[in-house]
C-alpha cells in the first residue's frame, strides 16, 4: 500500500509536471509548444490544483492565447508564439472549467481578477480543420473572468436552443 501511494501522489505527480507541463513533451507534443487544452485539462494543470495551485495558476495564463472572437491557438511554441489555430470546438472551454475549479479549491478568487491580452488573426477558414500562424497581440485586454465568459458565449454558437 505503501508503495503504491508513493507512486500515485510522488512518482506519477512529478512525472506529469516534468513531461507535460515543463518539458512540454508528451504524446503529440514532441517539439515544445505549449497545448492549450493539455495545460488545462484535468489530468494537467487542473489537476494539480489541490496539490500544485502554482502550477494550476500559471496555466490560467493560457488566457493570454485566446483570440478576439472567443476561441484559442490549440498549442504554440514560445517565445514566439507561432501556432495553430484550429475548428477544435473543446479546447476553450477547458479555461473557464479550470478556472472554476482553481477557485472553488482555493478559494483564491484573485485569478479573476488578472488580466491578459487577445490575440488577433485570421479567422479558419469552413473549408479548413486548421492554419499554423504568427497571431498578432490585441490592444484588447480583460480579465480571466471575462476571458471565460467569452469562451462560454463563444461555444453557445455551436448550442441549438429550441423552447417548444
Amino acid at each position: 500500500m505503501r508503495a503504491l501511494n508513493v507512486l500515485t501522489n510522488g512518482w506519477l505527480v512529478y512525472q506529469t509536471m516534468a513531461c507535460r507541463l515543463f518539458a512540454r513533451s508528451g504524446y503529440y507534443q514532441s517539439g515544445g509548444a505549449y497545448g492549450f487544452r493539455d495545460q488545462l485539462q484535468g489530468r494537467d494543470g487542473a489537476g494539480f490544483t489541490p496539490n500544485r495551485g502554482s502550477c494550476a495558476r500559471r496555466s490560467q495564463l493560457c488566457a493570454s492565447r485566446q483570440f478576439i472572437e472567443g476561441d484559442v491557438q490549440h498549442w504554440w511554441h514560445p517565445p514566439s508564439g507561432r501556432g495553430v489555430r484550429t475548428h477544435c470546438s473543446d479546447d476553450y472551454l477547458w479555461l473557464p472549467l479550470a478556472t472554476c475549479r482553481y477557485v472553488l479549491t482555493t478559494g483564491d478568487m484573485s485569478i479573476l481578477d488578472e488580466t491578459a491580452h487577445f490575440l488577433e488573426g485570421r479567422p479558419v477558414n469552413a473549408e479548413d480543420d486548421s492554419y499554423y500562424d504568427l497571431p498578432g497581440r490585441s490592444d484588447e485586454s480583460a480579465n480571466v473572468y471575462q476571458h471565460c465568459v467569452r469562451a462560454i458565449l463563444h461555444g453557445l454558437r455551436f448550442a441549438r436552443m429550441d423552447c417548444r
